[in-house]
């Protein structure tokens, strides 16, 4: 299922004077920066309001003041080192404080529970992973050096954070772009670092690097692979075994073999799930503006367009497990091409408008037999058709393709963007112990800012327009919803027709791979608001493979798919009935 990664380019600015500098960014900013991006972020308690945003270059937290509080006051209940705030009367200009009207306070001079707070406010998707505190760009005026000092509480780290996160250029910060703050670097009292862990686990400090583990007791039985399937979100079989090696590398152990029961093992704590971690802080109030009133959504009565995508073919063909002598060697795009021909007849047949994005012209039918002698011959359908040679290629072609159409349709035809739904059919490789289908949907801490591969290959196709593809935060929650939604409607469509559903959050916004969130590059440059990614098994187990290599059993996925296309139409149906009453 994976997708390629893309590269990006970074825009460089001449060499200027500071403030010549920062007036050109806000100038820009106020041109050029999207829409939905907050400049100001109001939190706390209504009766002691603060105020988080950038000025001047710099983090800055307003704090209003309390009745017939003074500098002095307001420093004492919000300052680390209150005796300092005379440099705070000259950061406002000595103007005296009134109410309604916030004295700035450089985000690094607060106490460590206002500025957690600030922090958390200002970027409420920032989260805990693999490598520490995850935070993505989000304002153009964002700089390492005060992301350093904001975080970590002071800008002595600033370089060690720049070759942390193998940043070349600090200056220069892409909106979108991750930061990664190691979760030992962040003072307690911001509220980061988890305070407890859930049973049987207990949190545990190491006593020489200050690190935070989770500590676990060894019991009969247990394995490497069944604690991280337990205690982590991992379930791909490429990650488990990286982490398995990583966890031997830890605890000091040779082999598996080791793992004596009794024995005490140190897991990192930012490998636990977020379910089994208990927060060191209270969710921040976060004090909205008024509303504007929600425009009315176009709900179109007109047909629903699906673009059905098979994954992987050509020089790809994806996961590949079992061996024929056992008969239960399968490709994975073999199954997925056949299941994906299966559900275009069964939408076709239904008034679906269908398109799908590669063909196979040996094989224009679902077959009863899967086959390998054809593999190889796939085209993705752009104009003229490109034969899958490369996979990265080929993953960059489907999303020009996916893309030009949803502009075509919503553009040219008019068709209603809930009208278009994409589809990408694929077979999963967990680990071996894992069955039953799973639902992917597109992140929006992980859409992708740009779309721009080059080359004569992409040149020659008319879908293959050179354009940056710019997603909204608004917008791809928005969009993330719907495909959650349809996710679930999937799952449940899956169950009424007795196919098999991953146990374990079987909706997910991404996986992971060598310790990083991240999404396949259908899913992550898709314009389409309602996009899905489908796992119809897990591939890595035998039962599941046998499964898919029966006919009757590939149909059965087809028609659990075109139902739940057909429950959303029905909903659809509905709404567009209740808005012509009302």
């Amino acid at each position: 299922m994976d997708g390629a990664t893309l590269p990006r380019t970074e825009a460089t600015m001449p060499h200027l004077p500071h403030r010549a500098r920062l007036a050109l960014v806000c100038l820009l900013c106020a041109l050029f920066m999207p829409a939905g991006i907050p400049r100001a972020v109001d939190f706390g308690d209504p009766g002691a309001r603060m105020r988080v945003y950038w000025l001047d270059g710099r983090l800055v937290v307003g704090v209003y003041p309390l009745a017939n509080e003074g500098y002095i006051q307001i420093a004492r209940r919000v300052m680390t080192d209150p005796e300092q705030y005379p440099a705070i009367v000259a950061f406002n200009r000595k103007r005296s404080p009134q109410a309604g009207r916030p004295v700035n306070f450089p985000i690094a001079t607060l106490k460590g529970a206002q500025r957690g707070q600030a922090l958390r406010a200002l970027y409420p998707d920032d989260e805990l992973t693999e490598r520490g505190w995850s935070h993505r760009v989000t304002d153009p005026l964002e700089s390492l050096m005060q992301l350093t000092e904001a975080y970590t509480g002071s800008k002595r780290r600033f370089k060690e954070l720049a070759r942390y996160n193998r940043i070349t250029n600090p200056d220069v910060l892409r909106m979108g772009q991750e930061i990664v703050i190691p979760l030992h670097w962040i003072a307690a009292p911001l509220g980061f670092r988890p305070v407890a862990v859930k049973k049987p686990l207990t949190l545990a400090k190491h006593p020489e690097t200050g690190r935070i583990y989770a500590a676990y007791t060894v019991r009969p039985n247990d394995t490497l692979y069944s604690l991280l399937l337990r205690f982590t979100e991992r379930e791909r079989a490429a990650e488990l075994n990286r982490m398995a090696g990583l966890l031997l590398k830890i605890n000091g152990l040779r082999s598996e073999n080791r793992l004596y029961a009794g024995r005490t093992l140190r897991i990192p704590i930012e490998w636990i799930s977020e379910d089994r971690r208990i927060a060191g802080h209270a969710p921040v109030r976060r004090l909205a503006p008024p509303k504007r009133p929600a425009a009315k959504r176009r709900i179109s009565p007109g047909p629903m367009h699906v673009i059905v995508d098979a994954g992987h073919g050509g020089a790809d063909p994806g996961a590949v497990y079992g061996r024929p002598g056992r008969r239960d060697h399968v490709y994975e795009h073999e199954v997925v091409y056949d299941i994906s021909l299966r559900l275009l007849r069964l939408l076709n047949a239904k008034g679906y408008k269908t398109y799908p994005t590669v063909e196979d012209p040996f094989r224009p039918h679902p077959v009863q037999a899967l086959s390998t002698k054809a593999l190889g011959g796939e085209r993705v359908r752009v104009s003229p058709p490109y034969r899958m040679d490369s996979a990265k290629v080929a993953v960059n072609m489907r999303v020009f393709f996916i893309n030009a159409l949803y502009r075509r349709l919503t553009g040219k035809h008019g068709v209603a963007p809930e009208n278009v739904v994409l589809i990408s059919i694929h077979g999963d490789a967990l680990a071996p112990t894992l069955r039953g289908a799973m639902v992917y949907y597109p992140d929006h801490r992980l859409r992708a800012a740009e779309f721009y591969p080059k080359g004569r290959v992409y040149r020659i196709r008319r879908e293959a327009v050179p354009s940056l593809i710019h997603f909204r935060r608004d917008a791809s929650r928005l969009a993330a919803e719907a495909s959650r939604d349809f996710g679930e409607v999937i799952v449940r469509a899956f169950k009424a027709n007795k196919l098999g559903v991953a146990r374990r959050r079987p909706v997910r916004p991404y996986y992971y791979r060598d310790g990083e969130r991240t999404l396949p590059a259908v899913l992550r440059y898709s314009l389409v608001p309602t996009s899905v990614l489908v796992e119809v098994a897990n591939l890595n187990n035998r039962a599941d493979r046998l499964l898919l290599l029966k006919p009757a059993n590939r149909q059965r996925v087809a028609r659990g798919l075109a139902a739940a296309l057909d429950s959303r139409r029905a909903r659809q149906g509905q709404q567009v009935a209740s808005r012509k009453a009302s």
